[in-house]
């Protein structure tokens, strides 16, 4: 499974926490790294609102990668949850990783399963549609790493994004 992929319990117990309030539908967010090397988890929203996939809004992808720039941060994890079959990409997932492969490696997927107790958190690489597990390890909550819930507001046109601190 390679070298393991470091996470902080914080986030990883979040990312549990995000799926149970969030069900019977899917959740979904993102871990990116930031520049000084401190990790920022964001909640986000998924837009299908359903118990078969998620996408998270326009308004919420933009504030996200216009973050990213700003801070010249990476997109490190996707995450999203399944309610009903175990902590491995599904065709749907797969196809999905198809999309949007490029020059540059794509993130992490980081799944987590609501149909076993306790949920099993597992994480992966996609590449040309096949997942391959890697191993989590967990650590402590790095120096300047945060977790926030993005809220959206406004018109669908015209979003107003912000962020919410979770503790």
């Amino acid at each position: 499974m390679g070298d393991p992929v470091t996470l902080p319990q914080e986030f990883i117990d979040q990312m549990v926490a995000h799926a149970r309030e969030d069900e019977p539908n899917e959740c979904c967010g993102v871990v990116v790294r930031m520049s000084s090397g401190a990790f920022k988890l964001f909640r986000a929203t998924n837009a299908e609102a359903s118990p078969y996939r998620f996408s998270i809004p326009p308004g919420e992808l933009h504030y996200l990668f216009r973050l990213m720039e700003n801070e010249e941060a990476d997109l490190y994890v996707v995450y999203h949850s399944h309610t009903m079959s175990e902590a491995r990409p599904s065709a749907t997932d797969s196809n999905f990783s198809r999309l949007l492969e490029g020059p540059d490696d794509w993130p992490y997927w980081l799944l987590v399963s609501l149909a076993e107790e306790p949920p099993p958190v597992r994480l992966w690489r996609m590449e040309d549609g096949e997942a391959s597990e890697l191993t989590l390890a967990v650590d402590a909550l790095t120096a300047g790493s945060s977790m926030v819930k993005l809220e959206t507001s406004g018109e669908e046109r015209r979003p107003i994004v912000s962020e919410t601190p979770i503790d």
